[in-house]
């Protein structure tokens, strides 16, 4: 059974609020950043995983952040995409 993974999908003109909030654990750039994520959705892929891009709204990943008392990191941002995806 293939497992299914969310990838989060940020919107380009919301990336510098996620990377000021989120620092290091992104790239610089969003180009950058979805480079890294077509590589890795490709490794997912031939690993037999399923994935569903899973849209992250900047206000409501912070909302979840604080809701949550969670920093704003690449774990969190997985951690919403995954809520998110379940509904």
């Amino acid at each position: 059974m293939a497992m299914v993974f969310p990838v989060p999908i940020i919107h380009p003109a919301q990336y510098d609020a996620f990377r000021r909030a989120i620092g290091p654990d992104l790239p610089d750039t969003y180009d950058e950043w979805l480079q890294h994520t077509i590589k890795h959705r490709g490794e997912r892929l031939r690993q037999g995983e399923t994935l569903v891009e899973v849209e992250v709204d900047y206000d409501q990943f912070i909302a979840f952040c604080a809701a949550t008392g969670t920093a704003p990191n690449a774990k969190t941002l997985l951690d919403f995409a995954i809520k998110k995806s379940r509904g």
